[in-house]
Parts: C-alpha cells; sequence; structure tokens
C-alpha cells in the first residue's frame, strides 16, 4: 500500500448520498440480516429469484435462509454480493454460508439492531463518516451524523386527484387553484430547507424520460383544473398530464436556486428493485438535461451516478458546464472497473472542485462501510497511478482526495464543519 493510500484510509468522509434509516427506524423496524439485501437482491432478482421471497413475513427464517443460499450460489460473483460478503465478515465474523450459519448471524444482526451504539461504531468510528445525506422522505432524522435530503417527485408525478391532496397533507394547506399549488410546493421547499435538508433530489429518470419542455403556464393549468375535477381514482395519463409535469419540474428547480439548494439528479443505470427489473435506460441519459443545463446556469445541478453507462458524454456535460457537478454515488459497487476508469478521466478532464467522491447509496449502514472500504482502495489505486506516470504529485493527489471525499462537499452543500 502506498503513502497515497495509507492518507486516504485516515481521511474523514462526507458521504454525498443514501437511502439509510435512522438508528430509531432500524430498531421500531426490528431489523434483521434480510433486511439488509437491497442491491444484493436485486441481482437475485435477475438471477429468478421471485421479487419479494427474502422479505416475506409468511416465511420462516429458514426457508428464507435456503432460499438466500440458493441464489446466493447464482449471483455471489457480482460486486453488490462482495460488499455483502465483506460487511459479514468484517462487522459480523460472519463466513459460514449454511441455513444454520445464517442463522446464527441472524441473532447477530438482530442484536446490531437493538445496540444504541451500532450506528456510531459502524458509520463514525469504523468509515470514518463525519455527515451522510440520507433519502428516506423525512426530514425528522432526530440523529446526528444524518441530513435530509427530499425527493421532490411527488410534487410533480400528479396523475389523480388523490396526488395533489398527498401534498396539500404535506404542506397543510388546503388547494383550490394552480397558483395556489405552486404556493404549496414552495412552502414544503422553504420549510425542507428550514428543517436542514441540504438538497432537493429529482428521481423523475425512474418513470418519465429526463427531456423537458417548457410549457407555458396557461397549459400546465389547463391539465391541473382538469385533475381537480376528477374523483380520486379517476386520473390521467402520464401523457396528458406531461405539461404539468414538466412545468413543475422548471418550477421546483427555480425555487431551489431561490432557496440555494443543490439539485441531485438521477442519471444513467436503474436499479431493478426500485425499476420494476429495467425501466426504459434511455431515459436517464444525462444528455436529455441539456436544455435545463443551459437555462438554469445559476443552478447547482448533481448529476448522480457519473451517468453510467452513458458516462462518455456525462464527462464531456460536467467539463463544459459550470453549474453541473459530477457524483460517484453507486458508481463503484456496480462495477468497481468502470469506477476506476471514469474516476482516471475524471481526472484529466473535470475540475477536481467538481467532483464528489462518495456516496453509499445503501439502505442500510453495513452496505455503505462495505463500499466505502472499496472506494477509498479504488480511489488510492488510480491516484497512485497517476503520481507513477508523473501527471500528479504525491501531494497535489491527496489534496485531489480530501477535495472530491471532504471539501467538495462542504462547499458545494454549505455545510457548518
Amino acid at each position: 500500500m502506498s503513502s497515497i493510500h495509507d492518507y486516504i484510509s485516515e481521511l474523514r468522509i462526507i458521504d454525498g448520498h443514501e437511502h439509510l434509516a435512522t438508528p430509531q427506524i432500524r430498531q421500531r423496524e426490528q431489523q434483521d440480516f434480510f433486511s439488509l439485501m437491497h442491491y444484493l437482491d436485486s441481482d437475485f432478482i435477475t438471477a429468478g429469484m421471485q421479487r419479494g421471497a427474502l422479505s416475506s413475513r409468511l416465511r420462516s427464517d429458514e426457508e428464507k435462509a435456503a432460499t438466500f443460499l440458493q441464489y446466493w450460489q447464482r449471483a455471489n460473483n457480482t460486486t453488490y454480493a462482495n460488499m455483502f460478503r465483506t460487511a459479514m465478515k468484517d462487522l459480523y465474523g460472519f463466513e459460514d454460508w449454511t441455513v444454520q450459519g445464517i442463522l446464527e448471524v441472524n441473532d447477530k444482526v438482530k442484536a446490531a439492531t437493538n445496540n444504541p451504539d451500532w450506528y456510531r461504531e459502524v458509520l463514525y468510528e469504523r468509515s470514518k463518516i463525519d455527515l451522510a445525506f440520507t433519502l428516506i422522505q423525512t426530514t425528522q432524522l432526530d440523529y446526528e451524523l444524518f441530513r435530509p435530503i427530499m425527493f421532490m417527485d411527488f410534487t410533480f408525478k400528479l396523475r389523480t386527484l388523490k396526488d395533489i391532496h398527498d401534498v396539500e397533507n404535506a404542506a397543510g394547506v388546503h388547494v383550490h387553484s394552480f397558483p395556489g399549488y405552486l404556493e404549496a410546493v414552495d412552502a414544503l421547499l422553504h420549510r425542507y430547507k428550514q428543517e436542514g435538508m441540504v438538497a432537493t433530489k429529482l428521481g423523475h429518470a425512474y418513470w418519465r424520460s429526463l427531456a423537458s419542455t417548457k410549457p407555458t403556464f396557461h397549459e400546465a393549468e389547463i391539465v391541473f383544473n382538469r385533475l381537480l375535477g376528477y374523483t380520486l381514482q379517476d386520473g390521467l395519463s402520464k401523457e396528458e398530464t406531461l405539461a404539468l409535469q414538466d412545468y413543475l419540474i422548471h418550477f421546483i428547480i427555480q425555487r431551489s436556486i431561490a432557496y440555494d439548494l443543490p439539485i441531485q439528479i438521477h442519471t444513467g443505470h436503474h436499479e431493478s428493485s426500485v425499476s420494476g427489473n429495467g425501466n426504459i435506460l434511455t431515459n436517464s441519459n444525462a444528455e436529455l438535461l441539456l436544455p435545463l443545463l443551459a437555462q438554469y446556469r445559476d443552478a447547482k445541478f448533481v448529476l448522480l451516478h457519473c451517468g453510467f453507462p452513458y458516462h462518455q458524454s456525462y464527462l464531456s456535460i460536467a467539463k463544459n458546464y459550470p453549474n453541473v457537478y459530477t457524483d460517484f454515488t453507486w458508481v463503484h459497487i456496480i462495477s468497481p472497473t468502470i469506477g476506476k476508469q471514469i474516476l482516471h478521466q475524471m481526472i484529466e478532464m473535470v475540475p477536481q472542485s467538481k467532483i464528489q467522491g462518495f456516496g453509499g447509496d445503501y439502505n442500510h449502514i453495513e452496505g455503505t462501510y462495505a463500499h466505502l472500504k472499496l472506494v477509498r482502495n479504488i480511489v488510492g489505486d488510480v491516484l497512485t497511478e497517476k503520481v507513477q506516470e508523473g501527471s500528479m504529485t504525491e501531494k497535489a493527489a491527496m489534496e485531489f482526495a480530501k477535495r472530491i471525499f471532504r471539501d467538495n462537499l462542504i462547499e458545494i452543500y454549505q455545510l457548518d464543519m
């Protein structure tokens, strides 16, 4: 291991994107071994497992353990599997891949769930994470290591009157007109910011194209008024509501700018546990965002996941647009090889102040631990290679690492650290 690896191994991290439940939620849900599947569950599904087979409360732990092992044999080559293996070995001492071994480690995971110090031990002490941004659709986190980011899709994915009522309930207001609805969305953003939200999140690439037209207020209002006239159950198609969706996407960007909130946007690869075994991948090509990026030059767009598999055009966009920031969330556990390749190119192309180096993107802290362990090694390898080839000094490589793992996030999200 090089001195660069040693330096990176001791860096305190700002984790830019997670889906981690709070310790209180994990304890309330009594999460166990089978609650830690997340991405591995997706690989099992694409290897033939029935969706929900490991989460059903109608099956015994013995039955679920047998199913786990059946599909573990089919999918234990992937990086998702390697992350699970690393977490289980390092944090629980688990290497007995049998039904009995799983039942025994399941008891250990349950005990960890009920250990009030477990999160601090795994995140703060072992992973050296000082702060993590988490998306669990609440700003009421009540945990000092977390800051919230909120999905805003529910405010523009409007198909029925019930969808409007959901926004009314969240904002605590009654809406009788389209201007009143815009006020409700604005009030939500303002309140979320006051409650600690560090960025807004647009995840619409999972359910529609990233491409947005620029409809007028009148065009959007016509659609909104049609929805107001329907019953709770009846509604409009996605195509019929497109003008309303697009107008609201513009509005959320505009108000995020007003509140000085960065805007995280999903680009690239879809997770099968979210998209139902493969959404339309072409919907999430970052090139589709170009009109928005060009229009809102005063926004801070954080384009997640390096746009993979459209990462070549993503790199060109990040190089050319001052308002675009890159983010390696999730990338390295999709493919460490691709992650390493993208990082090499990004060092050569993108100003280092625009790069965010880590987001675990897990719904359990064990996955975050394993992911960060992998990423520290990959970044160390890449920077060592850059030093050896003469394109960076060792001092510059260490400064780069500190920037992408910590300083850039403090600056972009205006953290008081």
